[in-house]
């Protein structure tokens, strides 16, 4: 006969209610994956179709366009990436979804559908772009007209060459993933939301200094087109940092990746970011033209841009903390 320790530490029963999901958190980022895969595909094939064709001197003029283009489909890769991954994760949270299945099967149907899918959107907007441009310059805002449609291009393929293939390929699956069980929660590590958040922040700084270096200063004009690459180089630095500053403000592990807060929290942070940039602007411009000696501008550069890089992680860490104020409650009650 045994009798219960009546000194020993209690433990509470297992129950479903606290158990986590197996472990399928790296699934979005697979995507993510195939969408770099296809668009490579798509990237490098076309221009190899050209180079072989040689239409319009393609092999006499590559090397001068080369840098901006691998710029601008580097940087088209990061806002392609942050929207993937968001969607991934929303579909996964929405519907209650452990794992999808079969994955192979969704990998390389995203892959096809998203080629499919770009190579119409992109035949159809060539089609239509050349009455666009005819009438844009005739305009006397011929470059914002440019500028605005440019942007306006590239959100159209986002969402019919890319994110219309992944919503209809996983909207398709749904029925033979794996669901969650009942009471059953997600789990996934800190870190794949700190990169979603740094991913559609630089994303967004990206677009935002690309339009304005084409439409308003367009930067390091004579650089033959290395200003994309000056542009996205840029961008490096303040995504480490914000990725950082988030994934040491959050807990370790979380229960969802919530992609609507993710968007906000960067959206929100680009704001006071730029902000504060514009603030240091106007001090900077007094400062120099108190000074009247051009020289001395770039000593009054380099100290505000250490500034606004450091002021990046104390704003992250301010904007994770209201974003995830559930989750870091959840974390200091364990």
């Amino acid at each position: 006969m045994t009798t219960d320790n009546p000194f020993a530490t209690p433990h509470a029963p297992l129950s479903a209610s606290i158990a986590a999901a197996p472990s399928a958190s790296n699934q979005p980022l697979q995507f993510v994956a195939a969408m770099i895969v296809a668009a490579a595909v798509a990237f490098f094939g076309s221009n190899a179709v050209q180079w072989i064709g040689d239409l319009g001197s393609y092999r006499e003029r590559l090397p001068q366009y080369l840098p901006t283009m691998l710029a601008n489909w580097l940087g088209g890769l990061v806002f392609y990436a942050a929207a993937v991954l968001l969607m991934v994760h929303h579909l996964r949270e929405r519907h209650g979804i452990a794992r999808f299945q079969p994955l192979a099967g969704l990998l390389v149907g995203f892959g096809v559908a998203y080629l499919i899918a770009t190579m119409v959107v992109s035949t159809v907007a060539s089609y239509l772009s050349v009455s666009f441009y005819q009438w844009a310059f005739e305009q006397d805002a011929r470059t914002l007209w440019m500028v605005l449609y440019g942007q306006a291009n590239s959100l159209i393929n986002l969402v019919l060459g890319c994110l219309l293939p992944l919503w209809g390929v996983l909207s398709l699956a749904r029925s033979r993933s794996q669901q969650l069980a009942p009471g059953e929660t997600f789990a996934l590590p800190s870190w794949q939301v700190s990169l979603g958040v740094a991913l559609c922040f630089s994303a967004l700084i990206y677009k935002a200094l690309a339009a304005l270096s084409y439409g308003v200063l367009y930067l390091y004009s004579g650089a033959d087109g290395w200003q994309s690459v000056f542009l996205l180089a840029g961008g490096v630095l303040p995504f480490a940092i914000v990725m950082a500053a988030v994934h040491t403000r959050l807990p370790a592990q979380v229960v969802r990746f919530a992609a609507g807060r993710v968007l906000g929290c960067a959206l929100v942070l680009l704001v006071l970011w730029v902000v504060a940039i514009a603030l240091v602007s106007i001090l900077v411009a007094f400062a120099a033209y108190s000074s009247l000696n051009s020289s001395s501008l770039p000593l009054y550069l380099l100290p505000p841009a250490i500034l606004l890089l450091a002021l990046l992680w104390p704003l992250a860490r301010w904007c994770t903390g209201w974003f995830f104020a559930e989750e870091l409650a959840q974390s200091s009650l364990r």
